[in-house]
């Protein structure tokens, strides 16, 4: 999930994962440079699949989620935006 500044659907967006019947995964959040309170958001939820990365700079949406591939264990990958969810 790359952010930047997605604090206004953020919590919805993560919801809609941690409601999934299917488990086994991991949520890669890379935080573009956020300036507003996407990480304080996703910090609050205690999951330990979910995992937070900082980007070291501000990239465009490609590299960024490129970066967070990099970050993932998983076998499949799907890309889910802060502003997306899944029914």
């Amino acid at each position: 999930m790359n952010c930047y500044n997605g604090e206004n659907y953020l919590s919805e967006s993560i919801n809609s994962v941690l409601l999934q019947t299917y488990t086994n995964w991991e949520l890669i959040f890379w935080d573009n440079k956020s300036e507003d309170k996407s990480a304080e958001i996703f910090k609050s939820y205690n999951d330990k699949r979910l995992k937070y990365h900082y980007a070291s700079q501000h990239t465009v949406l490609y590299k960024a989620r490129n970066e967070a591939i990099k970050k993932s264990s998983g076998e499949f990958i799907a890309f889910l935006d802060t502003d997306d969810w899944w029914d």
